[in-house]
């Protein structure tokens, strides 16, 4: 299982925000990995793996987050997954 929780995402967010962001990333990825397991069976193409980035461009689409962005958020997203 990734973690895709890193400390500069808890410096650009706040811990709380963090963990949800990275939360929600994993929820989709378990999903990603559920339907790529059937569309293996089925010999289809796989879907790509998600990003933190992909969570947090939809969070500021529903205005959970700020829709600018900052220079701070270019240190986020070349934060991948760890693990």
């Amino acid at each position: 299982m990734k973690s895709y929780f890193d400390k500069a995402l808890a410096e650009r967010y706040g811990y709380g925000l963090a963990v949800f962001i990275a939360a929600e990333t994993s929820d989709l990825q378990r999903i990603i990995d559920r339907t790529n397991a059937r569309r293996e069976l089925d010999g289809r193409t796989l879907l790509e793996n998600v990003m933190i980035e992909d969570v947090i461009s939809v969070m500021r689409k529903r205005g959970m987050l700020p829709a600018q962005r900052s220079e701070d958020d270019s240190n986020v997203t070349d934060a991948g997954a760890a693990g």
